[in-house]
């Protein structure tokens, strides 16, 4: 098995494995409210397996108007969640959904204290009320794809730590960051750092994040290791700060991460609202 997708393989195997007699719920949230038609349902179906774990399957149900046809159900994804990440406060939730066709749990919102946007796959959202309240908890979990260990940074580029967010933006393509890069430190030296962010971005800088919609590359500290399991299959759930943020990650189990070593991980980020 491949390590750098065991935690997809796994979550295809629970999904594979759900039992359809777990709870049955409505998502109310009033977002959703304009995508259904009047004959449609959106409802998940939960189910608790111990160990901080979760599991949400998404459908759309349709009545028929006929007495001689079936309701008719359709499936939009099935997610593992876990329940034990960093818990952060969030306001200002932007739900990414457009249309079923397209079914996407992805939220972007801000969080409160450092005013900083995360994007992240809101799992429970038929736990939502109608209304999310102003300020709402959500437990964030980075759902590996790959990690790696890496050296203790060899330099500081004193340019580019003070110029860290100016470059994060210039690299996504914003044209007035690039601007003002040029300006400041002049054509080439610009070229220099936008080069090495998007290719080396652990020899510029100690600690670093980068996000494009929900596909999160942190390279950070590990401060906590633990050994977790769900359903016989276990896992590494990594405490990792980076950027003076701390994040909850979960990797397939490798030999050798401990406190204090420099790691990389890619990923996605899943968050359960708190209740």
């Amino acid at each position: 098995m491949d390590d750098s997708f065991s935690l997809l393989k796994a979550e295809a195997e629970l999904c594979e494995e759900f039992d359809e007699d777990g709870d049955s719920l409505e998502v109310k949230h009033f977002v959703f409210e304009d995508l259904l038609d009047t004959s449609e349902k959106f409802i998940c179906k939960r189910k608790q397996l111990g160990g901080g774990f979760c599991l949400y399957r998404y459908y759309l149900l349709k009545d028929s108007r006929s007495i001689f046809s079936r309701r008719e159900e359709r499936p939009l994804g099935c997610y593992l969640c876990y329940r034990d990440g960093t818990v952060l406060t969030f306001e200002d939730f932007n739900f990414k959904i457009q249309s079923f066709d397209e079914f996407t749990l992805l939220v972007e919102a801000i969080e409160v204290s450092s005013g900083i946007s995360y994007f992240f796959e809101l799992c429970n959202l038929c736990e939502l009320p109608e209304k999310v309240k102003a300020e709402q908890d959500v437990a964030l979990t980075l759902f590996c794809q790959s990690v790696k260990k890496l050296p203790p940074p060899t330099r500081f580029d004193q340019i580019a730590d003070e110029n860290r967010e100016v470059l994060k933006l210039a690299e996504k393509g914003n044209d007035k960051a690039l601007e003002k890069l040029e300006r400041e430190l002049g054509r080439e030296e610009t070229i220099r750092l936008l080069k090495e962010v998007r290719e080396h971005p652990e020899e510029l800088f100690d600690t670093y994040i980068s996000c494009t919609e929900n596909a999160y590359k942190v390279i950070g500290i590990v401060t906590d290791v633990k050994v977790v399991e769900v359903e016989g299959r276990k896992f590494l759930r990594l405490g990792i700060l980076a950027e003076d943020l701390d994040f909850t990650v979960l990797t397939p189990v490798k030999e050798g991460i401990a406190d204090g070593d420099r790691i990389e991980v890619i990923g996605k980020l899943r968050g359960v609202a708190v209740f």
